[in-house]
C-alpha cells in the first residue's frame, strides 16, 4: 500500500483511540499491540515517527495522529490553526532524506502545485523542520478503491463508469499541464464521502521528456505497471491509460488481468500475455465497456487511445467496438523478448527495496549488471524470449562508455590520434552526457578522436542541479565538477 493510503480515514474514524492500519485500513485500538486484521506492528510507531503528537510546523500546522506509513515517508493527519481546518502532512524519516529520495520528493510537491483539479490532491506547503522535510496537503477523507475492492467487488457496470470518468478528468489535468502519474492503481485512488475519486500518490510523476537518473523511472506496481515501463523511460501518458485499464477490469471482474506467485512472474505476464477478455471473466459486462477496458490493455500504446479525455467519451457512448481497428503484430512478443527478462531482475530489486541506498549512494549505480531471468518452466521453446541484448535505460543501469565508430583500417584511419578524457564529480554518480547520449557516470574516463574545438559536457544527478564541464579535445584533458544540492531553497 503506497503511503498516500494513509490520506484514509473512514468516517467513524475521528478519536485518536482507534487508528487505521496503514496497510489494510482497518481499526486498530489504541492499546493494541498490532493489526487485529493482517498483524502490522505498531508497538515501535511512535519511537520510529520523525514527529510527536502535538508537534506544530511554521507556527500554524499541527501533528495529531499518524494515519500510515510506506516505504518513503509517514504520513499524520494534522490541524492548519490558522484555518481551523484538517490537513495531511506527509514527512520523509531522517533515515530515508538522502539526495534521490528528496528529489522524488521535491518532485511530487511540484507537480501537485502545477495541477488545479478537484481530482488532484492540492499541496499547501512544503519545509523542513529539524531535518525532517514534510508537505502539507488537503486531508482528503475516505476509503482506497483498493479497499472498496476488497469489501464489495465487482462492482456494476454503472458504478465502475462513473469511477473510471472521474480518474480519466483527474489524469487529464494531469497530462496536460505535461505529467504522467505512473504508478496509477487502487491504492492512490481514493473514494470520498461523495463517491467521487480522488488521485494521490504522485511519488514518482515524470515530467513528459524528462530523463529521470535513477532506478525511480522504473519503479511501479508489477499488477497495474504498462508494458512500455519495462524497457523505456520515455514513456508518455498512454502508460497511465494502461495502467487504468488494469484497474477498470479489477472493477468488473473481481481481479486484476495479471497476477502471480512474484512480482517477476507478473511482469513477464504484462509483457507477453495477453489478458483473458473481460465479458468471459465477468458476462455481465456491457459489451461496448469491455471494448473500452480491452483497448486500454493492448500491449503497444500506438494501439491505445490517444488521451484520456477519448477514454472518458467512450466510457460515455463515444466508443464502438465494431468499428475498424488496426492490426498491428503483437508489440511487445519479439521487440522485447530477453530485454524484458533481463529487465525483470533490475525491476524487482527496486519494487523490493524501494528506496534508495543510504546517503553516499547512487540507486542507479547501486544495481548490478541485468542478471537473465529464465521464462517460466511452462513455456514452449517457440515462446522463449529472443536473445537480443537486453534494452535498458540509462536511468537504471550503469552506463556503458560510447566509444568512436568503429571502420575499416585506413591510412587516414591510423593518422587519427585519439585524446583521453576523464570527467569526475562531487558527488560521484552523475550521469555524463555528450550531446545529449550518455557517456557514463563519474568517474567516467573515454577516448575521442583529437580535434580542434571544446566539448561540453552536461552532469545530472537526482537531488542536484545539473553542472556542466567544458573539455578542450586538442589533448588530453579532465575537468571536475561540484554538484550544487537543490535542496538548500527549501525553507
Amino acid at each position: 500500500m503506497g503511503y498516500y493510503g494513509a490520506f484514509v480515514a473512514p468516517k467513524e474514524v475521528k478519536e485518536a483511540a482507534i487508528r487505521p492500519c496503514p496497510t489494510c485500513a482497518a481499526e486498530i485500538p489504541a492499546d493494541a499491540p498490532a493489526c487485529p486484521q493482517c498483524g502490522f506492528a505498531v508497538e515501535n510507531r511512535e519511537a520510529t515517527s520523525p514527529f510527536k503528537a502535538g508537534t506544530v510546523l511554521e507556527h500554524r500546522y499541527r501533528i495529531d495522529i499518524e494515519v500510515g506509513r510506506g516505504g518513503m515517508g509517514v504520513v499524520y493527519r494534522g490541524t492548519d490553526l490558522t484555518l481551523n481546518r484538517p490537513v495531511a502532512i506527509k514527512a520523509l524519516r531522517a533515515s530515508d532524506a538522502d539526495a534521490t529520495v528528496l528529489s522524488r520528493f521535491l518532485r511530487e510537491a511540484r507537480s501537485l502545485a502545477k495541477v488545479e483539479h478537484p481530482g488532484v490532491v492540492p499541496v499547501y506547503a512544503v519545509g523542513r523542520d529539524e531535518g525532517v522535510y514534510y508537505m502539507v496537503m488537503k486531508f482528503v477523507e475516505g476509503r482506497t478503491l483498493q479497499l472498496v475492492l476488497k469489501q464489495e467487488s465487482p462492482l456494476d457496470a454503472a458504478r465502475a463508469r462513473k469511477y473510471l470518468t472521474d480518474v480519466c478528468g483527474a489524469l487529464t489535468a494531469l497530462h496536460t499541464g505535461g505529467l504522467v502519474h505512473r504508478d496509477l492503481k487502487p491504492g492512490n485512488l481514493i473514494v470520498g464521502p461523495d463517491d467521487r475519486i480522488t488521485v494521490m500518490d504522485l511519488g514518482i510523476v515524470k515530467a513528459v521528456g524528462e530523463n529521470t537518473q535513477t532506478t525511480s523511472t522504473a519503479l511501479g506496481t508489477p499488477k497495474y505497471m504498462a508494458p512500455e515501463m519495462l524497457v523505456d523511460h520515455n514513456v508518455d501518458a498512454r502508460a497511465d491509460l494502461y495502467s487504468l485499464g488494469v484497474i477498470a477490469y479489477e472493477m468488473l471482474a473481481g481481479e486484476p488481468p495479471f497476477d502471480g506467485p512474484t512480482p517477476m512472474a507478473i511482469l513477464y505476464k504484462q509483457a507477453h500475455e495477453a489478458p483473458e477478455p473481460l465479458r468471459k471473466k465477468a458476462p455481465s459486462v456491457p459489451r461496448d465497456l469491455a471494448a473500452v477496458v480491452e483497448k486500454m490493455l493492448v500491449k503497444d500504446p500506438e494501439q491505445r487511445f490517444a488521451d484520456a479525455e477519448r477514454v472518458a467519451a467512450a466510457l460515455n457512448g463515444g466508443f464502438h467496438p465494431d468499428a475498424p481497428r488496426s492490426r498491428k503484430p503483437v508489440w511487445l512478443g519479439p521487440a522485447l523478448g530477453g530485454g524484458v527478462v533481463a529487465l525483470v531482475a533490475v525491476i524487482v530489486f527496486a519494487l523490493q527495496r524501494p528506496e534508495p541506498p543510504s546517503a553516499g549512494g547512487n540507486a542507479a549505480s547501486a544495481s548490478a549488471a541485468p542478471v537473465g531471468v529464465a521464462a517460466p518452466a511452462t513455456q514452449a521453446p517457440s515462446q522463449a524470449p529472443s536473445q537480443a541484448p537486453a534494452t535498458q535505460a540509462p536511468s537504471e543501469a550503469p552506463v556503458p562508455v560510447t566509444a568512436a565508430p568503429t571502420a575499416a583500417p585506413t591510412a587516414a584511419a591510423a593518422a587519427v590520434r585519439m585524446v583521453n578524457l576523464t570527467v569526475t564529480s562531487d558527488p560521484t554518480g552523475a550521469l555524463v552526457l555528450e550531446n545529449g547520449r550518455p557517456v557514463g557516470r563519474t568517474p567516467v574516463s573515454f577516448k575521442r578522436p583529437q580535434a580542434g574545438r571544446t566539448q561540453t559536457y552536461v552532469l545530472k544527478r537526482d537531488g542536484f542541479a545539473d553542472a556542466k564541464v567544458n573539455l578542450n579535445l586538442g589533448a588530453d584533458a579532465a575537468g571536475h565538477a561540484r554538484l550544487e544540492s537543490m535542496f538548500e531553497l527549501v525553507p
